[in-house]
């Protein structure tokens, strides 16, 4: 801004705004009444995106009472197994999947107003740790959790309802911890988005929520060290809540029973029987009776490509694999436990989901 005199007025305000021609750039000199029309649109304008902002934000006892209403806690077996919440007012319920852990278990709903209601299981995705419940209808519907649009950026404060150490109730905070999403391996590997938080037994199932209400993700698991929270919780991402809601139907998740560590977290005496520099994912473990057990994997190989690929972390492998369908195959490259030797090994992909019932299976084959 700057200031310039003409006859009329020695303090005159004027600013010259930059605008585009068809072919080049020229500017405009906006000065007296003009500006100040501009200068107030440009305020009003400010003043209705924070007003916006500011209300769509929940004052914390509302955010609570919001969240309360549409939450519920699962019993399995009539043990109470963990939390959940209300998706759709006729009776929908997400949960985690390892809440039950299997087929065939008695699952019943406690919501918020004292109801014990019997679930039935709609569809599950065990690669996001996810399982969908129905619950009888009843007149008026159930509160809900609208489901947010996508997971908050790294920093921003978001919030768990859930019955933590079984508690009953119970509100706390944490913080995106990270942008996109990672593999964490909870008796397979499930895809999650990770926030800052210690959470306890009772929390899993819980919705979080940001600060609009919202259902931004399911909870999962955590991070711990020797049984001791490390302070990170592993949380099902709400794009998955969304397919498994608008779909009804189990999901195919691509598995071949490996799980891996990376090798540069080996201890020093391990890494030395590999060359310098050398990447890939150590083979730790194998699922009895697995793909990738069948087709001769053996424990302490390193994976070093899948289909030609190089693979330097876990995420790197796992989605890889996920990238397929079950019934196709996946060509590991590895090298011996020793250090030595290279060999590629065909493994044929299964599914996670077998065994599982799917509410509209007459309907055919899940996607």
């Amino acid at each position: 801004m700057k200031h310039e005199g003409n006859g009329n007025d020695h303090h005159s305000a004027s600013i010259i705004l930059p605008t585009r021609g068809k072919d080049k750039h020229h500017s405009v000199l906006v000065q007296g009444p003009n500006l100040i029309r501009l200068i107030v649109g440009i305020v009003g304008i400010s003043s209705c995106s924070l007003a916006h902002a500011a209300e769509s934000v929940l004052p914390p006892a509302q955010l609570y009472e919001q969240a309360k209403r549409a939450s519920a806690e699962i019993l399995i077996d009539g043990r109470h197994g963990g939390s959940g919440c209300f998706v759709s007012e006729e009776g929908l319920v997400i949960t985690a999947a390892h809440i039950p852990g299997r087929p065939g278990r008695n699952i019943e709903v406690l919501t918020s107003d004292g109801g014990r209601l019997k679930a039935t299981v709609v569809a599950v995705d065990l690669g996001h740790d996810l399982i969908l419940l129905r619950v009888a209808p009843r007149e008026g519907g159930y509160p809900v959790l609208k489901l947010g649009a996508e997971v908050p950026p790294p920093g921003a404060g978001v919030f768990l309802y859930s019955a933590s150490a079984f508690r009953h109730g119970l509100l706390q905070t944490g913080t995106v911890a990270r942008d996109g999403l990672t593999f964490e391996q909870q008796g397979h590997f499930i895809e999650v988005t990770q926030i800052a938080a210690v959470v306890q037994e009772g929390t899993s199932g819980g919705p979080w929520i940001n600060r609009e209400g919202g259902l931004i993700g399911v909870q999962s698991g955590s991070i711990t060290n020797k049984s001791v929270p490390g302070g990170i919780a592993n949380v099902s991402p709400v794009h998955a809540v969304r397919v498994l809601l608008e779909t009804k139907r189990n999901a195919s998740t691509p598995v071949i029973g490996v799980f891996v560590d990376e090798l540069w977290v080996l201890p020093p005496d391990q890494q030395r029987r590999f060359p310098p520099a050398q990447e890939g994912m150590v083979v730790q473990s194998l699922q009895p009776d697995g793909p990738a057990a069948r087709a001769g994997i053996n424990k302490g190989e390193v994976l070093v490509a899948v289909d030609g690929q190089k693979v330097r972390l876990r995420d790197d492998y796992v989605r890889l694999v996920r990238a397929k369908k079950p019934g196709q195959s996946v060509e590991l490259t590895l090298i011996g436990a020793d250090g030595t030797g290279t060999r590629k090994v065909t493994v044929p992909i299964g599914k996670l989901e077998v065994g599982w019932p799917e509410e509209n299976a007459a309907g055919g084959e899940s996607p």
